[in-house]
């Protein structure tokens, strides 16, 4: 199976309309977070009402978790879960013999996803070269994830992440979970992807 992965799209239409232009190649979207973008002048309500429109015009399956920029603001962090044809925050589905999983940013319960075979998660482990930042070389991610994957908790094939801009590297392995963070750059005409096989 073949999967575009995305992160941080931070309500870019330009990024959107990429994604859905590139759809056909692939056989599943996934967007590991940072939909909305709380610095925007566009209010977070109109915002969500032109994501779920855009998503909405795609026909592959999609399937998002949600970001620090997608629920801080809101009272109601529910939105990302209202989207049709997208799966959306603790989803678990399997398209193709392949299961996917979709990690909350917030109140996230890991034991639920240890038979997936793709994550979506949007803060990627702590100690990898994905989650630290190439200028600073600040570690970024996520303790209580990283030990899933270490201790065996969970063992996904594949871990698709975000958050971290400027990633360290945008691939590496953790035990036997491969896990992507394509990154983030402003004033692209593109989104940066992962192009995934399973």
């Amino acid at each position: 199976m073949k999967i575009l992965h995305a992160t941080d799209l931070h309500y870019n239409a330009v990024w959107f309309e990429y994604l859905k232009s590139v759809e056909a190649c692939f056989e599943a979207i996934c967007i590991s977070g940072d939909l909305l973008d709380e610095c925007s002048d566009v209010s977070l309500y109109d915002q969500i009402l032109d994501i779920k429109a855009w998503l909405g015009k795609f026909s592959k399956p999609v399937f998002v978790c949600s970001g620090n920029h997608d629920i801080s603001l809101l009272y109601e962090e529910g939105w990302i879960n209202e989207m049709a044809n997208v799966y959306g925050d603790d989803s678990i589905i399997t398209l193709n013999g392949v299961c996917f999983g979709c990690v909350p940013y917030v109140g996230a319960s890991l034991d639920k996803f240890s038979e997936c075979d793709v994550l979506l998660a949007h803060v990627p482990p702590y100690k990898t070269p994905v989650s630290r930042d190439i200028k600073s070389g600040r570690d970024y991610g996520d303790k209580s994830l990283f030990s899933a994957v270490d201790e065996g908790a969970i063992n996904p094939k594949v871990l698709l992440c975000g958050h971290i801009h400027e990633p360290k590297a945008n691939v590496c392995k953790l035990k036997n979970t491969t896990i992507y963070n394509p990154g983030c750059e402003f004033g692209k005409s593109t989104p940066k992807i992962c192009e995934v096989v399973v």
